[in-house]
């Protein structure tokens, strides 16, 4: 930070005129300039829309739910007895990400996240596809991201933030809280981008 008075010349002789009013319009002039570089300076340091738009994808949550479906006995033999039933190991994944699911610097669930989770409750009960087994869920463990100006300018707990309102989503959906883990990764993670967003 600077003072402005510090910065503009006194002396007279320092702005290589003796007219009072070029001293006058020479300060006014050093005065704009201070103005416009500090101005310019401070958008600098502000993403683009378009590199906004790049790094979007980064604002995330990602949900791995691991657990366990039945699976049917094998149809018995003729005069053989019954088989017991089966188990398949299952890790079910879903990302909450981009605008749709969160705001710059926000910890708050939007609508398109809220989608997403509901998505994946309904998979775990009711199964997909073909497979309309229900999941019998072991654990779910919950990843918090966020892009690199967050980092930068946002809460330092950002990611944690996310992946709690993640959590409290869920379990308000009556998923077992207790098999819930949850972390951040903060920006350390970035997503894969095209040539378009290498900036």
């Amino acid at each position: 930070m600077f003072h402005l008075v510090d910065i503009l010349p006194t002396n007279i002789a320092q702005c290589s005129t003796n007219n009072k009013a070029e001293e006058i319009v020479m300060k006014k002039l050093i005065l704009v300039s201070i103005v416009a570089t500090a101005g310019l300076g401070g958008c600098a340091s502000m993403p683009s829309d378009e590199t906004m738009a790049c790094i979007q994808p980064n604002r995330r949550v990602e949900v791995e739910v691991g657990g366990i479906k039945v699976k049917p006995p094998p149809k018995p033999k003729p005069g053989a007895k019954p088989g017991k039933p089966g188990r398949d190991l299952v890790l079910t994944k879903t990302l909450v990400q981009g605008n749709s699911a969160w705001d710059f610097g926000s910890a708050d669930l939007k609508p398109g996240g809220k989608a997403e989770l509901d998505k994946l409750v309904k998979t775990i009960n009711e199964g997909a596809g073909r497979d309309k087994r229900p999941t019998n869920v072991s654990s779910i463990i919950i990843t918090g991201h966020t892009d690199r100006f967050e980092a930068e300018s946002g809460p330092a707990n950002l990611g944690d933030m996310r992946a709690q309102a993640a959590s409290n989503y869920l379990a308000s959906k009556g998923l077992n809280a207790k098999l819930m883990f949850w972390e951040s990764k903060g920006a350390k993670q970035p997503m894969p981008v095209t040539k378009f967003c290498e900036s």
